[in-house]
């Protein structure tokens, strides 16, 4: 009975509320051949690229190595597993065969060294294709169990669809237990969510302003107070001359009375200025018009509504939190867009320090030190009351010198007596000015460098936590153990083992909106949730199906399944856009479509030296998606037919390949 009644669209139509995390790891270069490199490193980055679920392109390298001269052992071992990675025996091309003959008299024939026993593991496995001799199978399950962990790994990770018959079923197996074992291993949930995120960003803060005073303020008060000296100069002279006690006394008792009105009240004045500051920074924000969707303020403000809406503290609604500190915020925030606007720094490159400021505010609400500067900077009873009775003092005493002065001198002294309070305005005005400039220049900067010192260490705290992200390698590796999982559901709940199995293929695509993603230089994106597909072809037609990957957790989700004959298949199709983005489609005689976002454009977020086409070919060659249009196709386009055209087309191939690798590896 076919079931085309539930097949299901996985197209996933979701308004994508963007990447909440997203990385592209430019100082990482696994996948980066430097010109002019030598076998050595092309060999190491074909390696990587093998590691990486790319083997096209690692097939590639490793082969420009060997026809160099340089054939050891590991070069030989990878190529053949980079030759027949993610293929059937039907899907090598003349030239790989042609290439495998080519190089059969430049094989090192009985090394011992670990490479060599993969390679012979290789041979035994090849041997054991269409054998039916149980010995033969034990023999080769026991050579296989007792090879080096990772030469296993990689042998039963890359030739899972190249085997076939009896052998298949033994290699499978073990494949299954190795990937139950490794799917978790490593730290998986602890480590992948650091792969998504990039390198921080060193932290900013926006510098203190520096001192306005100008030397021409400075001459202006040093020129008022020398006018100042002198009027005053002339007045003592001339109450000197009268003397009495009393003018004398008084006007030198006005002196330290002035320095104490002064002193204090540039402390006073001080705090005031510093007080009404810091209140116009809590104050709610007046509304103002968005920032251009976007663009990069509009997404660090984003940013900051997102942290904000998380880090509320315990006690307090969230809605009140948030107006509460709204003006803080905003303050912030401005302060982040001004120091890192023309950087060229990403919002994401920054979160770090956008959380940290929030997880700050957040900290200094709880602890009760928000509003602290208040009390902080309070003017003392004690300072308040020295400036009232300082002036008052100076004042009385300067009325007294003045009163005796200009019975002696009425003209002279009336001048002077002018002179004295219009230049001591003005003296005064000028070194409050001078003195509180650089006192608010001290206080931002002790700020300022605490704040700088808070940040590095956060940002030290974030590296450190980022140090132990996952390798391009580990991820695939990763991938791959849950696409066997996937395939072992698949086959158990249809009840078949591999051998009942004619083909089968799987897609790895991204679940959108998937929140999170990130590559290194040169490789394909990894995604923080996958859309995986599995097609199983057997003779009773298609068994296919879908799951949502949770790659953090690794965890499937919406298992759907359908299964439909050979003759239901109407078309398959991949469309690929100017940027290298592709759709694949596949179509059902009646009517309803399967359409899954396999790669996107990869002219996005391209590093110095990055090409669209290398990117778009490693994100191809780590999809799937190449397999599965091969054995789809053949199924659209002959139907049930193309099982035995397949088998007939292959087996002349099939014989070729076999007779050219015993004679390579025997």
């Amino acid at each position: 009975m076919t079931a085309r009644q539930v097949t299901l669209p996985v197209h996933n139509n979701a308004p994508n509320v963007g990447v909440q995390a997203e990385s592209v790891h430019g100082d990482i270069t696994v996948y980066f051949l430097p010109p002019g490199a030598g076998p050595e490193e092309k060999l190491r980055v074909g390696v990587n690229y093998l590691n990486g679920g790319m083997p096209h392109k690692a097939g590639e390298l490793i082969y420009d190595v060997l026809m160099s001269g340089h054939t050891s052992s590991e070069a030989w071992f990878h190529w053949l597993l980079a030759v027949m990675s993610g293929r059937t025996l039907r899907q090598l091309s003349e030239e790989d065969i042609a290439k495998l003959s080519a190089a059969r008299s430049r094989l090192p024939l009985h090394r011992q060294d670990v490479w060599a026993d993969g390679l012979r593991v290789i041979s035994r496995l090849l041997d054991a294709l269409d054998s039916q001799q149980p010995e033969l199978r034990r023999l080769v399950r026991n050579e296989l169990t007792g090879l080096d962990p990772l030469l296993r790994e990689k042998i039963v990770r890359h030739l899972q669809l190249f085997l076939s018959g009896p052998v298949e079923d033994e290699v499978w197996t073990i494949s299954v237990a190795d990937a139950k074992k490794a799917q978790c291993a490593n730290g998986r949930p602890e480590r992948v969510w650091r792969f998504f995120y990039p390198a921080p960003a060193n932290p900013r803060a926006r510098q203190p302003v520096s001192v306005a005073t100008t030397g021409r303020d400075v001459a202006l008060a040093v020129v008022t107070t020398a006018v100042v000296a002198t009027a005053a100069g002339w007045l003592f002279w001339v109450v000197l001359t009268t003397g009495r006690v009393g003018p004398i006394v008084a006007l030198l008792l006005s002196i330290g009375a002035g320095y104490l009105c002064s002193a204090h009240g540039v402390a006073w004045r001080f705090n005031v200025e510093r007080r009404r500051a810091k209140d116009a920074v809590h104050r709610p924000p007046q509304q103002r018009k968005a920032a251009p969707s976007g663009g990069f303020a509009n997404r660090v403000d984003r940013l900051f509504k997102q942290y904000a809406g998380r880090y509320v503290p315990e006690g307090i609604d969230r809605a009140e939190w948030l107006n509460l500190t709204a003006g803080i915020r905003r303050h912030l925030r401005d302060e982040i867009v001004e120091v890192y606007r023309e950087t060229r720094v990403g919002d994401k490159e920054i979160a770090w320090l956008i959380r940290h400021r929030i997880g700050d505010l957040k900290t200094r609400w709880t602890n009760g030190t928000l509003w602290a500067y208040r009390e902080q900077l309070r003017t003392p009873v004690r300072t308040r009351a020295l400036v009232v009775l300082g002036g008052l003092v100076a004042a009385a005493c300067w009325l007294l010198v003045i009163a005796t002065a200009l019975p002696q001198e009425p003209l002279t002294g009336v001048a002077a007596t002018v002179v004295l309070f219009v230049a001591a305005w003005r003296a005064v005005r000028g070194w409050s000015r001078i003195v509180l400039d650089s006192r608010h220049f001290a206080a931002d900067q002790a700020e300022y460098d605490q704040r700088m010192a808070d940040s590095w260490a956060a940002h030290k705290r974030w590296k450190r936590k980022l140090a132990s992200k996952p390798e391009d390698a580990e991820m695939a590796a990763w991938l791959d153990c849950d696409c066997r999982l996937l395939i072992e559901k698949a086959m158990a709940h249809y009840k078949l083992c591999p051998t009942d199995v004619i083909a089968y293929a799987v897609i790895e695509a991204p679940a959108k909106p998937y929140l999170k993603r990130g590559r290194v230089r040169n490789g394909p994106w990894r995604y923080g949730r996958y859309e995986l597909l599995v097609f199983l072809l057997t003779p009773d037609g298609v068994r296919q199906l879908s799951a949502q990957l949770d790659f953090e957790q690794a965890t499937f989700h919406n298992l759907r399944r359908a299964n439909y004959r050979f003759e239901a298949v109407a078309a398959v199709r991949v469309a690929e856009s100017d940027r290298h983005a592709r759709t694949f489609e596949l179509a059902l005689v009646n009517g309803e479509l399967t359409t899954v976002d396999v790669t996107e454009a990869s002219t996005d977020k391209l590093q110095d030296g990055e090409s669209p086409l290398t990117l778009s070919e490693a994100a191809l060659d780590a999809s799937g998606l190449t397999t599965t249009l091969h054995v789809l196709e053949g199924v659209a386009a002959e139907g049930k037919e193309w099982i035995q055209r397949e088998r007939q087309r292959g087996r002349k191939r099939e014989e070729t390949f076999l007779s050219a690798m015993r004679d390579l590896l025997d």
